[in-house]
């Protein structure tokens, strides 16, 4: 029961703070301020969940591990993995700051245990080619317990009907010449609302490589052949309703897949995969001023495999995988003065996995679930001069229910919660912050993490 109680206190901290946000007396909003915006966004939700698919090859396991598309789970994570990423990453202003500027580059790095850092960066570039025409690139490092990614984008695009539509194609660049994926699609943006549909194909030089190019087996043992090519469909949607209201919609389906993964070197080696992937976020947010916004979220991921092994493929390769995450959230931001604000956000996460094998004899089957309350809580003190000072509360409480779809260091069902002290500058368009932890818990030192941000 006390850790019942310990987690109703801590929603209950996060609402508070958020009530009495909005209840305060206006003021004005800081000048020159790019590292506090009154709004929130999906748009890095929305970006993860797609290179989880664009960039199987980016997975920490890899592309045809048996682990699945999500890899949400990892042997060497511990019981306050996710709290450690939640500590590090940017804030709600500083990500929606993100997503308003064409050139920039951006870090955060934090410690997961004495030995390792889970780490973020993302530079992007746009540039103006004349005659309605421009280029742009983006580089994501992503080094997490999910993800080993170094992507690049490279795209282009043209500006159609007196800049209200823009016409794009873009495609990454990889080491992995078969893992290259190609996206055509047209952004609609008639005042403040910008509607984007696009259609990729992925892996599209996969069949050109591996069946008709093929691959000398001492550069790689393994091929893919596509008997049902991936291809996908996105939608993105921020509009604001109204004066006051804002909303933003996301999702993406990804086509049936089929494909036959085999050893180059032994035939029948191997095993036939049938995929899919599919997502699905939406924000609802209000800003009763220009100094606070509240806001609710809601997201829905799901990744399926059906794998069968080939005439020699081994037992273990026969089983459907179905992973699922789910997630519903409010937010709250607001500047009590020009010097001081408040930002925070709780929500509830459900994440579960299915693996069914149709012979039990060779391992169990798994129906884990876990549920868990995150949140992330800021104060945050900044002087005309750019210093800034951050207190914050920082928790998880989670429970799961099943085998683990992984051992990992320790369970995962664990209470977290940590205080977070951050200090930093910001120089007209650079912010860099540096913090430490202090694990309310046990009341000891938690790891610390650093931050920076560059728009130009």
């Amino acid at each position: 029961m006390l850790h019942l109680a310990i987690s109703f206190a801590r929603r209950r901290f996060a609402l508070g703070v958020a009530l009495a946000a909005l209840a305060a007396p206006p003021t004005s909003l800081a000048q020159d301020d790019t590292t506090f915006s009154a709004h929130a966004t999906l748009r890095g939700w929305e970006e993860q969940v797609r290179l989880a698919v664009f960039d199987r090859g980016g997975s920490f396991h890899g592309r045809t591990s048996d682990l699945g598309i999500l890899q949400r789970f990892n042997e060497q994570m511990d019981g306050e993995y996710s709290l450690d990423v939640i500590s590090s990453m940017f804030s709600l202003s500083e990500i929606y700051s993100w997503y308003q500027q064409n050139d920039g580059v951006r870090f955060w790095a934090g410690s997961i245990d004495h030995l390792q850092l889970v780490r973020y960066g993302d530079f992007k570039a746009d540039v103006a080619l004349g005659a309605n025409w421009s280029a742009n690139t983006q580089f994501i490092h992503d080094q997490s317990l999910t993800t080993k990614r170094n992507l690049v984008w490279l795209g282009f695009a043209k500006t159609l009907g007196d800049g209200v539509y823009r016409a794009f194609l873009q495609a990454t660049l990889n080491a992995e010449k078969p893992e290259t994926d190609i996206e055509a699609g047209l952004m609609w943006k008639p005042g403040h609302t910008t509607l984007t549909m696009a259609f990729a194909a992925l892996d599209v030089f996969s069949d050109v490589v591996y069946q008709s190019l093929k691959v000398d087996p001492a550069i790689a043992d393994t091929a893919l052949d596509y008997l049902a090519h991936p291809f996908s469909g996105r939608i993105a949607l921020s509009t604001p309703l109204g004066r006051r209201f804002r909303a933003e919609a996301y999702g993406l389906l990804m086509t049936p897949t089929t494909v036959v993964v085999e050893s180059q070197t032994q035939t029948g080696d191997g095993f036939q995969q049938d995929e899919r992937y599919g997502y699905a976020g939406g924000l609802l947010e209000w800003g009763p001023s220009r100094r606070s916004a509240v806001g609710s979220f809601a997201t829905w991921v799901s990744a399926s495999l059906d794998r069968r092994p080939l005439t020699n493929g081994r037992p273990e390769d026969a089983f459907d995988l179905t992973e699922a995450t789910w997630s519903v959230g409010l937010f709250a931001i607001h500047q009590f003065d020009p010097h001081l604000s408040f930002e925070g956000w709780l929500a509830r996460v459900w994440r579960s996995e299915d693996r069914i094998r149709p012979d039990t004899t060779v391992a169990a089957n798994v129906d884990y679930e876990d549920r868990t309350w995150a949140g992330r809580n800021s104060l945050i003190y900044r002087t005309t001069r750019g210093f800034q000072a951050v207190l914050g509360l920082d928790f998880t409480s989670r429970w799961t229910s099943g085998p683990a779809p992984v051992p990992t260091l320790e369970p995962l069902n664990q209470d977290n919660a940590r205080l977070r002290a951050d200090i930093g500058w910001s120089f007209g368009h650079a912010l860099f912050v540096a913090g430490a932890n202090l694990d309310v818990d046990h009341f000891r030192f938690d790891g610390a993490h650093g931050r920076f941000a560059l728009y130009w």
